[in-house]
Parts: C-alpha cells; sequence; structure tokens
C-alpha cells in the first residue's frame, strides 16, 4: 500500500507524465459508461495561502476515482508536479471519503508508477 506522499522523479515531459496520469486513473469502460462512477479530474481547491508558497508545484490536478454516484465512496489522488530542467518532479497522495478506504486509489498509484517505469527506465520513487 502507498504511503501519502509518494515522490517521483522522471525525466519524462510535464505532458507525458500528465497524459500517464489520466489514463492510469481511469475506472473500467462499465463503470465509466454504464454505472456512471467513472474518473473526474478537477484542480483541488487549496489555501489561499498556497499563493505564498515559496516552491508552488507547476502543476496540479485531482483524480476524483468514481463511487457508484456516491460521494463518501470516492477516493481522491492528489498529483503535484515540479519542472525541474531535466526532471520533472511529482508527488501523489491519497484523499478518501468515510465510505473509502483508498483501495482503489493505491492500486492506481501503482499502476501509475509502472506506467512511468514502462517509458523511463530512469524513474526513481519512493513511498510505495
Amino acid at each position: 500500500m502507498a504511503k501519502s506522499p509518494v515522490e517521483i522523479t522522471t525525466q519524462l515531459s510535464m505532458a507525458e507524465a500528465a497524459d500517464v496520469f489520466r489514463e492510469a486513473m481511469r475506472v473500467s469502460w462499465w463503470s465509466e459508461h454504464v454505472t456512471g462512477a467513472g474518473t473526474t479530474f478537477e484542480q483541488p481547491s487549496g489555501s489561499v495561502f498556497d499563493t505564498v508558497a515559496e516552491d508552488r508545484p507547476d502543476f496540479v490536478v485531482m483524480a476524483l476515482l468514481g463511487g457508484r454516484g456516491a460521494g463518501i465512496q470516492k477516493s481522491a489522488v492528489h498529483m503535484y508536479m515540479w519542472n525541474r530542467g531535466p526532471n520533472r518532479e511529482i508527488m501523489l497522495g491519497v484523499g478518501r471519503n468515510l465510505g473509502s478506504f483508498g483501495i482503489k486509489a493505491n492500486r492506481k498509484i501503482r499502476r501509475y508508477v509502472d506506467a512511468l517505469a514502462d517509458l523511463d527506465p530512469s524513474m526513481e520513487y519512493s513511498g510505495i
């Protein structure tokens, strides 16, 4: 199970890393198209103090993993990405609601890390 947070360093571009995240967070076709419990992507709401943070991420997204339409069953995977010259630093965290244990979110994080490793053998990570 993923500890929070999972930290990743990759040489993939920000667009490539974001595309892999989008694909890795998707749920099954059945869940998306039949039950309506698909993954949605949002910009997470932060604190007003985020605007004065010294090291603000260059890209932030939250994947809300479907819970059959019931918000209480949804998990969220937060992705924060920094562009560090030749590398991208990525931090992933899991947020979950009362009726969710975060199991689906942890599987999606593992799927994301595995997909990044396939595309970038030099990728390094910790927290899993």
